[in-house]
């Protein structure tokens, strides 16, 4: 009899694990274990498939949830009516996710955090060229 995979299978390639499997999927690794009882987590083979839950389980006072192909911080936050720094608050691995190139990145003004300007010459006291 063939179990439902209640999220996405992913078949596993040379140096995987099951923690490195929830780091990139995002999910707990004890869910990843839950949904796969028959898979041997101390000798995971190339080519065995593992299903990768997707669901929303609760823990304490936290959700975790598997984010799907095309979602974006920004419809996150409204999905869950949060903020962004509440979300980043809980996901610290956010702050690592790299900018496409290309993509323009609007700055308020001022400096925030009052960090001081780290550019070559700069200093107090002294204005960038406009």
């Amino acid at each position: 009899m063939e179990r439902k995979c209640n999220g996405v299978i992913h078949r596993v390639i040379k140096g995987d694990t099951l923690y490195r499997l929830s780091k990139m999927y995002g999910v707990r690794l004890i869910d990843i274990m839950k949904e796969n009882p028959y898979v041997n987590v101390y000798n995971l083979q190339i080519g065995d498939e593992i299903c990768i839950p997707t669901e929303i389980y609760e823990e304490e006072e936290r959700r975790y949830y598997t984010a799907k192909e095309g979602e974006s911080i920004g419809s996150l936050v409204k999905r869950f009516r949060t903020d962004i720094a509440t979300l980043m608050a809980f996901n610290q691995e956010l702050y690592d996710l790299e900018v496409q190139e290309g993509t323009i990145i609007r700055i308020p003004e001022g400096r925030p955090n009052n960090r001081p300007d780290m550019r070559p010459g700069a200093g107090p006291g002294r204005r960038e060229a406009d």
